[in-house]
């Protein structure tokens, strides 16, 4: 179940704006940071921003000014991506580059407005053999490696321009890598080119549906990317054949999970369908809406694939930690020289190095826990030795009274 009312409220904004329907009043008092923070972690902040011009609530005007910005920001980038996509795709074209791109300009004519648009990034799937030369390209032209949250490589170019390239390890499950390097195989040659493919308009639907279910099972699934498949499905579902559909989302293995989302979907932003099984569905939206913390048990059961994406993170870790132990036994030449001058003339000599150092290591711990240990216990044994010895008795006695002694002896003035 979602947890708070600004959660559902910006669903039933962003339905009115895709819509182009009037925005409702709140019929609760909305925490408009809270608002803003989820609008903006799902990336609809830009959207968001023309459902609230109409409304008559007392909005923060600094959370006004964050909204707005965000959408400035979308006026940029619809054209500079524009520009710069039939560029790169001339580049793909001279370089000979088998690839498919999923057209921005195409996508953005399909919103309402074009600042709409919710993809931040020109996408090109390619070979694996292709990435290395595309990404040799795309630097040629001043584009750097960015860090991203998404599967692929991301470029980045001043004022803005974001390029994602993505090869078949996009996907998670083995199935829909499959799907994807057909794509590159079968897919049909884009008028006037040689190399570079068009995804026909049912192979898009499946792309785009294997891409939302592999976030989804990855926790990192946003309103963003759902607003950019409902925005798709909107324009052409009553082109799509669906018997071709269904038949490779089975073969995919994602045919009953794809229905449930699509009807999730529906019940957002579309036709508000009327779905069986509430629980599910509200399930569905707190995993969404959390991205992957909310909701994952019930999520775990509809899409296997999320328990095998947690168990491979998990492998992960424990290979990583592994690799660390590793090291830190076995450091490179270079540290042990460091600790031992002569490795640097007998590098052979390095197996033998290792052990001594880790010999002298296990000599330390031990060291430290006798000092630890017996040392009090000794100590305490020969306490009890000096007392009972009568010279030694006498002698301590002697140097306590002269203590004594001496403290009433300092009497102050």
């Amino acid at each position: 179940m979602i947890k708070g009312y600004e959660e559902r409220y910006l669903l039933i904004l962003l339905s009115a704006v895709m819509n182009q329907r009037p925005s409702p009043e709140p019929i609760r008092s909305l925490d408009w940071e809270k608002m803003y923070r989820l609008a903006d972690y799902h990336g609809v902040a830009h959207a968001v921003h023309y459902g609230i011009l109409g409304l008559d609530q007392e909005i923060p005007q600094a959370v006004r000014k964050q909204f707005f910005d965000k959408y400035l920001e979308s006026v940029y980038r619809v054209e500079r991506l524009q520009k710069s996509e039939m560029q790169l795709v001339a580049m793909m074209e001279h370089e000979k580059i088998n690839c498919f791109y999923l057209s921005y300009s195409d996508i953005v004519k399909n919103y309402p407005i074009e600042e709409m648009c919710c993809r931040e990034s020109i996408e090109i799937g390619s070979s694996r053999k292709s990435t290395r030369i595309l990404w040799d390209i795309l630097k040629k032209v001043d584009f750097e490696d960015r860090k991203t949250d998404e599967t692929g490589k991301l470029f980045y170019r001043i004022p803005g321009i974001r390029v994602l390239n993505f090869d078949y390890t996009l996907f998670f499950s083995a199935s829909m890598r499959r799907f994807f390097k057909s794509l590159l195989k079968s897919s049909p040659l884009q008028s006037g080119s040689k190399n570079i493919r068009e995804l026909p308009l049912d192979d898009r639907y499946l792309f785009l549906m294997c891409r939302l279910t592999d976030n989804y099972a990855r926790g990192n699934i946003s309103l963003s990317q759902i607003l950019d498949f409902w925005i798709f499905y909107k324009t052409y579902g009553e082109s799509f054949n669906w018997p071709y559909i269904y038949g490779k989302l089975k073969k995919i293995k994602i045919a009953e999970f794809s229905e449930r989302l699509e009807h999730l979907i529906l019940r957002w932003f579309g036709t508000g369908a009327v779905i069986e099984n509430v629980e599910i569905y509200e399930a569905m939206e707190s995993y969404i809406l959390s991205k992957g913390i909310d909701g994952r048990e019930i999520s775990s059961k509809l899409l296997p694939l999320i328990k095998t994406v947690a168990d491979c993170y998990a492998r992960n870790r424990s290979l990583e930690e592994l690799r660390k132990l590793i090291s830190w036994l076995f450091p490179d030449r270079r540290y042990m020289e460091t600790i031992y001058p002569l490795l640097g003339k007998a590098r052979v000599l390095l197996p033998f190095f290792w052990i001594l150092r880790l010999w002298r290591y296990l000599g330390r711990l031990c060291m430290n826990s006798l000092r630890h240990r017996v040392n009090p216990k000794l100590k305490n044994l020969l306490n009890r030795v000096v007392k009972k010895i009568p010279f030694m008795n006498k002698k301590t006695k002697s140097d306590n009274t002269d203590d004594e002694s001496k403290k009433t002896a300092e009497i102050p003035k």
